[in-house]
């Protein structure tokens, strides 16, 4: 897992100078939106730190202290990780609307310093492009498991089109004064920051969701198709044993999915002969699903949802 371990290095890398740059184009000019921009690539360049501490934790074998792996750590990171992004929003988003309410009051709004942010959001965008390249195709080699270079990939898309977003409608906006419209120049950034607030949210939301399934160890972290798809499989190489297949329990944590296989042999099985269908089972799951898979079988002649009887 080089790779891995070399992409978050590169996105730890990548997003100090963003961030940075960001929180000093911010001081410079005094954009919220440059604000927003740089404290959200300051979370993807800590997260990238912790993302690898937790990687490293993740590739390590069963142990007494995690039976079945530390694969559990990587939604509890992506969970802390969105609900940072989800509070930067939320401050930004409170921010805006306070400087909204000044102007419609009468306040006065200190006015963007545009110079040299041409550069800057030039930069910024394709700072973001190669940081997406290099996360996405190090997910990629690595078999598209694993979510935390995925949410990093997907942020940096998300950062190099918001960057350039925010470039086109901050440079701009002074066009506006001859128009209409020119009463919004004044809140023009705070207009911005919502709406790179609403572009922003969508996905910490839908990560979100993800990983509060899986840290709850719900079935629904296996998607339905691929779950038949699974059973079909080791259903197929059971009824080559003699055995029935009566239910395959899967849940996914990180990128380990652990599976459990309640089978009902034909004929009396030792114990030696239920090692060789675990790990026959086993087998045929990681081809189905090119992950980590932590199989166990177990013998049963009672379906393990079934009512239980009085």
């Amino acid at each position: 897992m080089n790779s891995e371990i070399r992409a978050l290095q590169l996105g730890t890398l990548g997003n100090s100078v963003g961030a940075v740059a960001a929180l000093v184009f911010y001081l410079r000019s005094g954009s919220d939106a440059l604000l927003l921009d740089g404290l959200y690539t300051a979370v993807m360049a800590g997260a990238s730190v912790i993302a690898g501490q937790v990687n490293r934790a993740a590739l390590q074998p069963r142990s007494r202290a995690y039976p079945f792996g530390a694969s559990g750590q990587e939604p509890l990171y992506v969970l802390f990780r969105t609900l940072v992004l989800l509070g930067i929003i939320a401050f930004a988003v409170v921010s805006a609307i306070g400087k909204i309410l000044t102007a419609v009051q009468g306040g006065v709004i200190p006015a963007v310093q545009l110079d040299g942010l041409g550069w800057y959001f030039s930069a910024m965008v394709l700072l973001n492009l190669w940081l997406w390249r290099v996360f996405a195709r190090s997910w990629s080699n690595g078999g598209g498991n694993n979510d935390m270079l995925r949410g990093m990939a997907i942020s940096a898309r998300f950062d190099a089109l918001i960057s350039a977003g925010t470039g086109i409608a901050l440079l701009g906006s002074p066009s506006l004064l001859a128009t209409p419209l020119a009463p919004l120049v004044p809140i023009a950034d705070s207009l911005l920051v919502l709406v790179l607030s609403l572009a922003l949210v969508g996905e910490p939301i839908a990560i979100l969701q993800g990983a509060v399934t899986e840290a709850a160890g719900s079935s629904r972290s296996i998607p339905q198709g691929l779950h038949s798809s699974c059973s079909a499989a080791v259903a197929a190489v059971l009824a080559e044993r003699g055995c029935t297949l009566l239910e395959l329990a899967m849940i996914r944590l990180g990128r380990t999915v652990t599976a459990v296989a309640y089978v009902e042999p034909a004929t009396a099985v030792t114990a030696s002969q239920t090692d060789g269908l675990r790990l026959d089972v086993e087998a045929e799951l990681v081809q189905t699903l090119q992950t980590p898979v932590l199989c166990e079988v177990i013998a049963t002649s009672v379906h393990p949802y079934a009512e239980p009887a009085n």
